[in-house]
């Protein structure tokens, strides 16, 4: 696979470096903060070779690539010449593009923000975790014994990324917030302050802070004091910088911030989010407890779903927090690894049921995939687009686990979904019940899978290629076969007309390749008189943009008819547009 090809390939059609405020990766995704939405080729992206599908969020433009992701972003990166750094940073919420309001995309908003915050810090503690893998084989082996001077340098390993979590958080927070991450640290650096985790230990009574009083917490392993801290302080530290005189901003502003934020996040905001974490936890043992095989066939089955949508990056400071508070989860990670080995059973079925060399080669590799973690490749290039196979996944998986739940599946360690995983389900006092959990609930999702997926009808790809055997003159005479009879039927049935009153210009006059060069179909411009926009054809709303600034119609042919208004101008945000219309009406 040429990846520098991929990446030079990718990006004239999401609409050129211009086009490009952001891009950054997670384990399969190229995800991209764009200037304008409109412009990406959707179609023609998914035509390249390497790409799996793609996601558009509210605010996200997604190319699915799989798991040499991060080599298309970091040639991505080179090419437009954005530098690492850039590559993990968000941008201000001040230069985004506004999302309408409405509880779906202030969702949107929240998953987004989490999963920036989190997908720069999981080296570190899945490097942390693997290591707690180490640890587990180790003691399960008793190859060395635990005071052994290797052991307990391999210990502190293991728990650096999540004691000092707050740390790792602090600075991919800063970035997401756009405040400097080195003032976001010394905030970090207050939270795991010894007197406060001494004082915590030893269970001492509140400091007096003036009038207030500030309780001696451990902040160490938590995810949501340190995160509130730093939003916090990006609107302290934007609100001194724009008061503070030019020539003692580098003195005074970072203490400024620092007094006025500290004192706040450590007598409200840390003990807020430290007790939010803390009934979080608890809420999820009593729910595993009262409903443990409904929520687990439920987690389970629908776990592809919550993947799709991004909700996998909510869960995971559940897991972490569940780690730090209870010693173990039950929550996330048992039933996204149950997931995953379903996917890779239904996958494996459809290799079996193949008979085309080149399906059989892409079941092969994505149900590997899967079961070393990453399912994603998989799930958009086979189950999802054959879609029985999906819910085979799905049934087989929830069956898995709520089977798990019985057995009171744990995990001990945060480590990705995959075989490696295993160990991490072994206790830290060598209590095997967890793994022995794991391994019937992956086992019984697997072969459900598979069955299922062996015993429903659907439409392989071999069928699917049928046309795509015939030779290149009858493939030829079909699609001018289609055109012809296309343009008949728009000829003699719909008509375009024009929606403003105004002066016509060619679209090659258009200041602006995206449309003067047709990468976004044939059509025209007008320089309008009035200031309404009006339906240019008898067909029904299919989108309206969330800065309002364009809308699509899709006519009783299927023709999509786009009007797009002014160039650049997803940067309102939605000022001066008044939509009079809905998706759907007709």
């Amino acid at each position: 696979m040429d990846y520098k090809k991929l990446s030079k390939d990718i990006i004239p059609l999401v609409g050129g470096k211009d086009n490009i405020k952001l891009i950054w990766n997670c384990f399969t995704r190229l995800r991209f903060n764009l200037v304008d939405d409109t412009i990406p080729q959707i179609e023609e992206l998914k035509k390249l070779d390497g790409v799996i599908d793609i996601q558009v969020t509210s605010s996200q433009f997604q190319i699915i690539i799989g798991n040499n992701v991060e080599i298309v972003a970091d040639e991505i990166n080179r090419l437009i010449g954005h530098d690492k750094k850039q590559s993990t940073e968000q941008p201000a919420a001040s230069e985004q593009s506004t999302p309408k309001k409405g509880v779906k995309n202030r969702v949107n908003g929240v998953l987004e923000t989490i999963s920036a915050i989190f997908s720069p810090i999981l080296p570190a503690i899945i490097g942390a975790g693997m290591m707690k893998v180490v640890l587990a084989l180790i003691t399960l082996t008793k190859v060395m014994p635990e005071t052994n001077g290797v052991f307990q340098v391999f210990t502190m390993i293991s728990d650096s990324a999540f004691y000092f979590l707050p740390f790792l958080l602090a600075v991919s927070s800063a970035r997401k917030f756009n405040v400097n991450e080195f003032i976001a640290l010394c905030l970090a650096g207050v939270l795991l302050y010894p007197t406060l985790i001494n004082g915590a230990a030893n269970g001492l009574e509140p400091m007096k802070f003036w009038l207030f009083n500030l309780p001696y917490l451990s902040y160490s392993s938590s995810v949501i004091p340190v995160i509130l801290g730093v939003w916090l302080m990006s609107y302290i530290y934007k609100g001194v910088n724009k008061i503070m005189p030019p020539m003692l901003k580098a003195i005074l502003t970072s203490l400024v911030v620092l007094v006025i934020t500290v004192p706040i996040v450590l007598i409200v905001i840390a003990p807020l989010g430290f007790y939010i974490g803390e009934y979080l936890s608890k809420g999820l043992i009593w729910l595993f407890s009262t409903v443990g095989p409904l929520a687990g066939f439920l987690l389970a089955g629908f776990n592809p779903f919550i993947v799709m949508t991004g909700m996998h990056y909510a869960c995971m400071p559940a897991a972490i927090q569940s780690l730090a508070t209870n010693g173990f989860d039950n929550f996330w990670l048992p039933f996204a690894l149950i997931s995953n080995m379903a996917q890779a059973g239904a996958i494996f079925a459809v290799f079996v049921k193949s008979k085309s060399p080149e399906q059989r080669s892409i079941t092969m590799s994505t149900g590997l995939s899967a079961i070393f973690g990453i399912t994603e490749p998989g799930m958009y290039g086979v189950t999802m687009k054959l879609k029985k196979p999906l819910y085979a996944a799905m049934l087989g998986s929830a069956i898995g686990g709520c089977v798990a739940v019985l057995l009171s599946v744990k995990t001990f360690s945060f480590v990705p979904p995959s075989i490696f995983a295993l160990p991490t389900y072994i206790a830290p006092d060598g209590n095997m019940s967890g793994l022995w959990a794991i391994l019937v609930g992956i086992i019984v999702s697997f072969i459900l899978s598979f069955i299922f997926t062996m015993f429903f009808k659907f439409e392989s790809n071999s069928t699917n290629n049928k046309t795509n055997n015939k030779t290149n003159e009858q493939k030829n005479e079909i699609e001018q076969e289609k055109s012809t009879k296309l343009n008949v039927d728009l000829n003699e049935e719909e008509v375009v007309v024009s929606p403003f009153a105004g002066k016509v210009i060619p679209m090659s006059q258009v200041p602006d390749t995206a449309f003067s060069e047709e990468h976004m179909g044939k059509g025209v411009a007008i320089e309008p008189d009035e200031g309404i926009l009006r339906a240019p054809v008898d067909g029904e709303i299919a989108v309206i943009f969330r800065t309002k600034h364009a809308i699509v119609m899709t006519t009783a042919h299927g023709a999509e008819v786009l009007m797009h208004i002014g160039i650049n101008t997803v940067q309102l945000k939605g000022e001066h547009f008044e939509s009079l219309v809905q998706v759907g009406i007709k």
